[in-house]
């Protein structure tokens, strides 16, 4: 199972992709840097991995489950 989110950004630069997930890493002002450090952690402990694919039309990140069922979300 994957689930994909996508937006229609400018995509994010190199040097900025190579630290998504870092603990304490963040580009804002009032960030902590823990939001995607959380995300990798609980994909973790779910056997899933995350994938990221960005360019200058957007980035999406993936969300890849291992398989073994069939699973409906409603």
């Amino acid at each position: 199972m994957v689930l994909s989110v996508q937006d229609q950004g400018k995509g994010i630069e190199s040097d900025i992709l190579e630290k998504i997930g870092t603990p304490f890493f963040t580009t804002k002002d009032n960030g902590t840097g823990l939001g995607m450090a959380v995300c990798y952690g609980i994909a973790a402990r779910h056997n899933a991995l995350i994938n990221i694919e960005t360019s200058s039309a957007g980035t999406t990140f993936f969300v890849r489950f291992p398989g073994g069922g069939i699973g409906i979300i409603t």
